[in-house]
């Protein structure tokens, strides 16, 4: 069996991404550990948590919540504060990821990769999967953490199938909910670019030739991945949003999730990638 280091930049992001991998790795006894990058300060604020809570420690009781639901066996954070979204005034924070020195960081999760003696490393692609400044911070420090690593990882990236986005959106369950929005008088058009497109304008995810690995969900996995998402249920602009879609949309924007494997030369392939 091995362990498995999954590099994620705030709570939360876990939920959404690579759940049901964790969630498959844990049931086959690999042994998973999750990285928080941030302390995700800029996320919501919970409701009725007045101006003296927490919210870093809220979020990370969230994290914990969600880990037992995924059978994760550790949670280790970096200890960066959360560099908030594209060209707000925190992305200027010296203490935020965002600027922080790339081997600094790896550094801090290659000692975590050393103590845990990591088989497999999982972090972001090249525009951390939708350009958000700590995203993309992810996908340097864990490139850079696996060559710092006293027993070099085997480096994969978490990503958004682009072909498979495009074709999400044509399908009739999604037209159907397109069509129910529009009458509700919400601008449909502005909710695809959103889909489409990421914090700093540019595409999200990659195209599907440069994926090595799709991960199909069984429907009792994918439930256990809403469930983790329900943890965090303070973060109600994002994961409130994925979990009021219908199930039947759920399960085609979740269902399948998708792992670049850098220097593996091969199609696409269906297929557990960890035994």
């Amino acid at each position: 069996m091995s362990t498995i280091v999954f590099v994620h930049a705030h709570p939360d992001d876990e939920s959404s991404q690579t759940a049901g991998m964790m969630a498959l790795a844990a049931r086959a006894g690999h042994r998973v550990v999750t990285v928080f990058a941030t302390d995700g300060d800029h996320g919501q604020r919970p409701e009725g948590m007045g101006d003296d809570g927490d919210v870093v420690e809220h979020r990370r009781g969230e994290a914990r919540a969600a880990a037992r639901v995924l059978g994760v066996e550790r949670l280790d954070w970096l200890g960066y504060r959360d560099s908030g979204m594209t060209g707000w005034p925190q992305n200027d924070d010296p203490l935020c990821l965002h600027r922080a020195d790339v081997d600094e960081a790896a550094g801090r999760l290659a000692r975590i990769l050393d103590r845990e003696d990591a088989d497999v490393l999982i972090g972001y692609d090249h525009h951390g999967n939708y350009g958000h400044p700590d995203h993309i911070a992810v996908h340097r420090l864990t490139r850079r953490a696996a060559e710092l690593a006293a027993r070099r990882p085997r480096l994969m990236e978490s990503t958004t199938n682009q072909s498979a986005q495009l074709e999400m959106l044509d399908r009739p369950e999604v037209t159907e909910l397109f069509d129910a929005l529009a009458a509700a008088g919400s601008d449909v058009a502005e909710l695809r670019e959103m889909i489409l497109t990421g914090d700093d304008g540019q595409p999200v995810g990659v195209p599907e030739s440069e994926i090595a690995w799709a991960v199909d969900l069984p429907e009792d996995v994918l439930a256990l991945k809403r469930r983790a998402m329900e943890c965090h249920a303070s973060q109600t602009s994002d994961i409130g949003l994925m979990l009021g879609m219908p199930p039947a949309v759920y399960a085609l924007a979740f269902g399948t999730e998708y792992l670049i494997e850098p220097g593996l030369d091969q199609d696409m392939q269906k297929a557990w990638p960890f035994d």
